[in-house]
């Protein structure tokens, strides 16, 4: 799913993206969430960043063009969730 020959994502960026796969897996009923609802979210959750719409909007571009989520009409969803007990076993 991830081109390894692109350069990698900003760091803030892939923040943002951990963030999200984890509040959909821990807080949704649902995999997916509105994409207006998801950057206030984010901003909130992430005060640290100093995130403007902007800077979300330019992170789920990326996260979309990159193939780590996907829209469909104003629904972000995760393409793939990481597998947590996968990480722990290495």
């Amino acid at each position: 799913m991830w081109d390894s020959n692109r350069p990698p994502l900003p760091d803030w960026v892939e923040e943002i993206y951990s963030w999200f796969e984890n509040y959909l897996q821990t807080e949704c009923d649902d995999n997916s969430l509105d994409r207006t609802q998801t950057a206030e979210l984010a901003i909130s959750a992430h005060p640290d960043l100093e995130l403007s719409h902007d800077d979300i909007e330019y992170a789920f571009n990326r996260l979309i063009n990159r193939g780590y989520l996907y829209q469909v009409d104003e629904q972000l969803s995760v393409t793939e969730f990481h597998d947590q007990n996968q990480e722990s076993d290495k």
